[in-house]
């Protein structure tokens, strides 16, 4: 019994993702429906990042325990 509560607290765990884009004004998107199945998983002192086989990248949220999507912006300027 205690190891299928375990099991369904890690499916909700990899279900539980956000969209955070990465601009001036960060917008959550909404919990993803499907499960996200990370290849790699980065760490270190104060992060948790992940990869997935699609090439986008997740950031841990500690406080809202939920992987948050990141998503990449361009910056125009012209490097100095």
């Amino acid at each position: 019994m205690r190891r299928h509560a375990t099991r369904r607290r890690h499916q909700e765990a990899l279900m539980n993702t956000n969209e955070h884009r990465d601009d001036d004004s960060p917008r959550l998107g909404t919990v993803s429906p499907a499960p996200t199945k990370f290849i790699q998983i980065c760490a270190s002192q104060n992060d948790l990042f992940a990869l997935d086989k699609e090439g986008n990248i997740y950031q841990y949220n500690f406080n809202a325990k939920a992987w948050i999507k990141l998503v990449a912006s361009r910056s125009y300027e012209e490097p100095a």
